[in-house]
């Protein structure tokens, strides 16, 4: 759990929670309370005598984990020595592991106080990420160091400007921002008509790359698609595709259950709009972007708040929406019928006896399936959507685990394998349903 969610826990749930909420908030701020009564008289010695300024520098609740780590980069630049630390909402300092990409951590302060010297300047750097919606970092010094405390906070916020670890990379949208590690898939892995590839390419990674000429050609420099398809024909791995081969291009991925604040969607796209060239990625829309005359107009904020960033007044620059459904014929028709903000929608199908044989092709690069059995395998799964021919290939291959070289199966085997499929719920073949209604698998032909 985050030092964030640490924090607002107590706010959620019933009314009965909500008054156990505030009890436990009132507990907390008289603890806050006597910690910084006691800290201050540290500081005063720390410091010395005389008139104290202080100067704030505050950022969006997703750049918590950078503002610490410019922080910290910041000393580093700066020479700046930490002479103590002291906590702030709690009696010891609070840190935790930032990631900085997929394999790169530091255990940094994410809440207290710190004493910095260098020569003769002293001054308190106080961290705050507790507070929900924006983060902070206060610098305390003498009234003859304004300067000073002005140029940490200017210097500070500009590293974290200027060194943004999560521009161009890969990441996740949630309550904490997390690094996306993509598990590699070429654009050649993805089995559609060539037309159909062609248009989500060009709609996406190769809009983004020539954003100069739309400029010059007065073309608005956003674009949205919308993938519309059964579970498991292939939407995901048209999206982790795009993510491999989007290089220098940011691309954040959300789903539908992440974005059900409003306040979250208008993050979400100030964040793409501070990283971009980028690509957001929401994963079933249809949580917040249904028929507000079918389904009542109790999901219209969420929804009003996706239709105000995506075509409003400000508009967005250098940021294309890649969203997916199941159910195209649920959403909202001001989502699935209005050019500018889903240009494309492209719906997904099951595959056809050629691109049968691509996937069971593709499927088999590492599994020694004889081509007579791919050939067979391909032909009998007609009306099969990706993810159900992949587990019939991975079935034969649990059913022979001792087999090290050509697996050797009858065509009477696989007919009863196929039955089985068949027989059971082609909705829930091949993967599983998590609790907020995302579906996981093997990523060659989830989604």
């Amino acid at each position: 759990m985050s030092v964030e969610e640490i924090r607002v826990e107590g706010f959620i749930g019933d009314d009965d929670d909500e008054i156990t909420g505030e009890a436990m908030s009132g507990l907390r701020e008289k603890r806050h309370e006597k910690i910084e009564k006691k800290n201050q008289s540290s500081i005063t010695r720390f410091l010395g005598k005389g008139k104290k300024v202080h100067n704030v520098g505050i950022m969006k609740r997703y750049y918590g984990e950078l503002l610490v780590w410019a922080l910290q980069r910041y000393l580093e630049k700066e020479q700046w020595q930490v002479e103590k630390t002291l906590g702030y909402h709690e009696r010891e300092p609070i840190f935790l592991d930032i990631h900085t990409d997929c394999t790169t951590i530091e255990n940094l302060m994410v809440d207290g106080q710190l004493f910095l010297s260098r020569g003769e300047e002293r001054l308190i750097a106080t961290i705050d990420t507790a507070m929900p919606f924006r983060k902070l970092i206060l610098v305390e010094g003498l009234a003859r160091h304004e300067n000073q405390t002005n140029a940490f906070i200017e210097g500070v916020l500009e590293l974290a400007k200027e060194q943004n670890f999560y521009r161009g990379k890969n990441i996740e949208f949630t309550s904490r921002i997390r690094f996306l590690d993509v598990q590699e898939k070429t654009w050649e892995s993805v089995i559609l008509d060539a037309s159909i590839k062609e248009e989500i390419k060009a709609n996406t990674l190769g809009f983004l790359r020539q954003s100069e000429k739309w400029k010059r050609l007065g073309i608005p420099l956003k674009r949205g698609i919308l993938l519309s398809g059964e579970p498991g024909t292939g939407k995901t791995i048209i999206c982790k595709s795009l993510m491999t081969e989007s290089d220098s291009i940011t691309c954040i991925s959300t789903s539908g259950y992440d974005l059900a604040e409003d306040e979250y969607i208008t993050q979400l796209y100030e964040m793409a709009q501070d990283l971009s060239p980028c690509i957001v990625f929401i994963e079933d829309i249809d949580l917040i972007a249904q028929n507000r005359m079918e389904f009542g107009f109790m999901r219209g904020p969420a929804l009003l708040s996706l239709l105000a960033v995506m075509d409003g007044v400000e508009e967005q620059r250098e940021i294309v929406t890649v969203a997916t459904t199941n159910c195209l014929e649920l959403l909202d028709k001001a989502i699935s019928e209005r050019p500018s903000r889903f240009d494309r929608v492209i719906k997904l199908t099951r595959p056809r006896l050629e691109h049968r044989h691509e996937l069971v092709k593709n499927i088999c690069r590492t599994i020694p399936l004889r081509e007579t059995v791919q050939n067979y395998i391909a032909g009998k799964t007609e009306d099969f959507s990706p993810a159900q021919i992949q587990e019939i290939i991975f079935s034969l291959v649990i059913q022979h685990p001792d087999e090290e070289a050509e697996i050797d199966v009858t065509h009477d085997e696989i007919d009863r394998l196929i039955s089985r499929i068949s027989g059971k719920s082609r909705q829930s073949m091949g993967f599983k349903m998590n609790g907020n209604g995302n579906h996981s698998g093997h990523d060659l032909v989830s989604g």
